[in-house]
């Protein structure tokens, strides 16, 4: 599926709204994917205020959200709302409450700090508890596939080696990337309850 932006009209009837939760760790880009991919991004970042700060500056301490406007190469339109989760471990109870009603979610990774990919199989087990029926994808920045093929990330942090994309979020064309991916996820995932 190939997904093209589509400038927001006042006309425009929304039919199909799929909501996606993008989720990982501390620094992973989270921030930085829904303002790439949104034409309306509302963060809650704040200054980092513990040992975190040598990583970065600002830290999302509520949410991220943003609306996009998407048409598939086919002619329909498609509306995603994204939600981006805190990844520090202290917001963490935040999680079950963002990923309600999600159609499928994205965890993002720095997968250049080994720390960040041991966090990422926390995040993994406490999805898998709260929404072990809806569909995800691994993203993972930063990502040296040299260094550790799909298989061996994969396996690392306890998903199928399908789920592993990689995703540069500040570039346009991975997260759009990503943004069909997970919505082919949720597609499949919505035609099997309804045929179920």
């Amino acid at each position: 599926m190939v997904l093209a932006r589509v400038a927001p009209s006042p006309l425009h009837i929304m039919t199909d709204i799929t909501k996606i939760l993008v989720a990982g760790p501390f620094g992973a880009g989270k921030t930085t994917f829904v303002a790439t991919a949104a034409d309306d991004p509302l963060t809650s970042e704040r200054a980092v205020s513990d040992d975190t700060a040598r990583l970065k500056e600002q830290t999302t301490v509520a949410m991220d959200h943003g609306t996009v406007r998407l048409a598939t190469d086919s002619g329909t339109r498609r509306t995603v709302t994204l939600f981006g989760a805190p990844g520090q471990e202290r917001f963490s109870f935040m999680w079950p409450l963002l990923a309600q009603g999600m159609g499928a979610y994205v965890l993002l990774v720095d997968a250049s700090r080994l720390q960040a990919l041991a966090q990422l199989k926390s995040v993994v087990r406490r999805f898998a508890e709260f929404a072990p029926s809806v569909p995800y994808l691994v993203a993972a920045n930063r990502w040296d596939s040299a260094q550790m093929d799909a298989e061996e990330l994969a396996r690392f942090v306890g998903v199928p080696g399908a789920a592993v994309v990689a995703c540069d979020p500040r570039v346009p064309e991975d997260v759009n990337r990503v943004l069909a991916a997970a919505l082919a996820l949720a597609d499949g995932a919505r035609l099997h309850r309804v045929s179920a």
